[in-house]
């Protein structure tokens, strides 16, 4: 089982520990079958570390289409 973390717990790692934990959660995510049951933990915690670290969704290139 996948443990979930949230923004309050992810507060107070440095900026290196949030990159270590996203590059491990973005492994688990490519190793995890899509529909598995810790795949939804697993984006959500990835969801989580990129707001701790300040993300901002990129918006899409011009002329590319979703």
């Amino acid at each position: 089982m996948i443990a979930l973390l949230t923004i309050q717990e992810l507060q107070s790692l440095t900026v290196q520990q949030l990159g270590e934990l996203h590059q491990h959660y973005l492994t688990l995510a490519s190793n995890t079958d899509a529909d598995a049951a810790d795949r939804r933990t697993i984006l959500a915690t990835l969801e989580n570390i990129e707001r701790a670290m300040g993300y901002v969704a990129r918006p899409n290139p011009r002329g590319f289409k979703m």
